[in-house]
């Protein structure tokens, strides 16, 4: 998603420390270069030429023919009586335990709490302006935060609430928009993944369905006509998706890159690119039209096939060329801007395992095999420690890491079970730990956006601003980390608390659940206000300092439904049958119990 004011797609590489380094290879994108076809321990013989959509663009308007089927390296659907079991996930909670009933109500409060404000003073805008008591359309009028938080109200069973949300969303027209060229990644993470989302928990008969039927199947009808204005979007030469999409001419939008040798490509951030799989898969299997997953498939072989070589296998820069299929930068990691392209590709395994969907699973095991033995490192002085460094345009280790990036531990949790591979739970717990040592270790409970540490020989990758101030220093003894100023804003950041959910219901370790009801205790002392929730400007200090006046629409899909799974019923939800995009959309996984 993108924050606003400050992004999702963070413009991280504006606040990495740029390092003297070995120059890396030139630049060569794809089609001008020799391909790099055999990334990853063992990647599918059948995946060494790009898939080929079968949607085009015509005249009058997208086509979809009713019997499109993908490439052949595709496999079709198969029926419910050949879905393999659902794996099992989660930890075995005795019957009876696990859940606090008390808890989950006071983070259900707070939803009704936020969520009647937005009634009241925005109903039908995309955000809800905490402060001034107005509504904003920064989403494209779409009514965002209706859209992004129904499966949250559906998951916690308030009808009332739900029924007014579905009433709205049968009523919004998703081909227009009065805001110009439309952004492709958020708009499928938010509003394609709640609808269908929510269509899917609806349908699942784990939860309350006594309303509209024609409301109901309005969501599936409405995410379909979303996703044939989007579909514009990935008609570039490679398929890779464009930025921006134009839904009045029916064009993609491209974004542009200068690269380490001065040219400017047209190109698309990794997170954005990449980030299409579980969404368009969904789609394709509800509507049974393989055309919306061939579109996704098309434009992600180029990502797990980089040209040149990452680094370090998996760890793929942050901008790929969308004309010609090439990596432009060598800023590996788990952070903004490639964070969400490796957290779909074991998802998207295990929402379906295929030929195709196996190979992004290797791709995402080179990745997590490279993190342990390369970014995953200890400050100096705690060697029991572990952060995620991000690196920077060259490949060099920055000593860094970005709020985003905490969403890793989950991954790695998630990654250990569907795999079957228990040394990745390990890396997984260690992730999740650091990144709770950032709350841990603020004035306010809450963590900050983006934060250094010293390396195991007590240096600091060259900035004479950070390496001689004490403050830093003095902090870094105490902590193992620092803030890096200016960023010490907390925006409904979900990722951390994300982590800690994934090792709850994986470990069932009562631990993590502290983790975060402490984390909701710190919400409400410094987030909640007379009239809802708001950013928070300053971990460091008390009570916040001071608030903005904003409210994100993930704040009621992310923050609130982690926090609430992570004290209801380890049942609801449960991980091994259903998968949660990178907005914490539950889709069902293709198994049976």
């Amino acid at each position: 998603m993108i924050l606003k004011p400050l992004p999702r797609v963070f413009s991280l590489l504006l606040l990495l420390p740029v390092r003297a380094l070995a120059a890396r290879p030139s630049i060569v994108p794809i089609g001008q270069g020799k391909t790099n076809a055999t990334v990853g321990a063992i990647n599918s013989p059948l995946a060494i030429t790009p898939p080929v959509p079968v949607a085009t663009a015509t005249a009058s308007g997208y086509f979809f023919a009713a019997n499109a089927t993908t490439s052949s390296a595709h496999p079709t659907h198969t029926s419910n009586a050949t879905l393999p079991a659902c794996k099992s996930v989660q930890y075995a909670f005795p019957s009876g335990t696990g859940g606090n009933a008390t808890r989950a109500a006071a983070v259900k409060e707070a939803y009704q709490y936020a969520f009647n404000a937005y009634v009241e003073y925005a109903w039908g805008y995309d955000e809800l302006q905490p402060l001034s008591k107005t509504g904003t359309n920064d989403w494209y009028g779409w009514g965002v935060t209706v859209v992004d938080g129904l499966d949250t109200a559906i998951v916690m069973n308030l009808t009332d609430e739900v029924s007014k949300m579905l009433g709205w969303i049968q009523t919004v027209d998703f081909t227009t928009t009065p805001d110009g060229d439309v952004e492709m990644f958020d708009i499928t993470i938010r509003y394609l993944g709640g609808l269908l989302s929510s269509y899917d928990l609806l349908k699942s008969g784990q939860f309350y369905n006594g309303y509209d039927p024609d409301q109901i199947e309005a969501l599936l009808t409405q995410a379909k006509t979303l996703a044939d204005k989007l579909a514009y979007g990935f008609q570039t030469p490679t398929g890779i998706a464009a930025v921006d999409v134009d839904f009045s001419t029916n064009t993609p939008v491209e974004g542009t890159y200068t690269a380490s040798n001065g040219v400017t490509y047209n190109s698309t951030n990794t997170a954005s690119a990449g980030s299409f799989l579980l969404e368009w898969y969904r789609l394709a299997a509800l509507t049974g039209n393989e055309t919306y997953r061939s579109l996704v498939d098309t434009g992600e072989y180029y990502l797990v096939h980089p040209n040149p070589s990452p680094t370090y296998p998996g760890l793929v820069g942050t901008q790929f060329d969308t004309t010609a299929g090439g990596m432009l930068n060598f800023a590996g990691g788990w952070h903004s801007e490639v964070d969400s392209f490796l957290e779909y590709l074991i998802k998207s395994y295990h929402y379906k395992a295929d030929n195709i969907t196996e190979e992004y699973a290797d791709f995402w095991l080179s990745a997590v095999k490279s993190t342990e033995a390369h970014i995953a490192v200890h400050p100096y002085g705690f060697d029991d420690l572990t952060f995620l460094s991000a690196m920077d345009t060259n490949g060099g280790l920055t000593y860094t890491m970005d709020d985003y990036s905490c969403f890793a531990g989950g991954n790695f949790l998630l990654g250990c079970k569907v795999l079957g591979m228990e040394s990745l739970c390990d890396l997984g717990i260690a992730a999740a730990d650091g990144c709770h040592q950032t709350y841990n270790t603020t004035t306010t409970g809450l963590g900050p956006l983006y934060w250094g540490w010293y390396d195991s020989d007590n240096t600091y990758p060259p900035d004479p601003t950070v390496d001689i101030d004490n403050g830093y220093r003095r902090n870094g003894a105490a902590n193992g980390e620092f803030i890096v100023n200016g960023n010490e804003v907390y925006a409904s950041f979900p990722e951390s608390l994300e982590s800690w959910f994934y090792a709850y219901r994986i470990t069932g370790d009562p631990r993590w659940a502290e983790y975060g009801w402490d984390m909701f205790l710190s919400l409400n002392e410094t987030a909640r206000n007379s009239v809802a929730f708001a950013t928070v400007n300053n971990v460091g200090m008390p009570w916040g300092e001071s608030q903005s006046n904003s409210l994100d629409s993930f704040f009621f899909a992310e923050v609130l439904k982690y926090m609430y799974l992570m004290f209801a019923e380890p049942d609801i939800v449960d991980l091994g049958k259903w998968v949660f995009n990178t907005e914490c959309h539950p889709i069902q996984v293709q198994c049976k119990a």
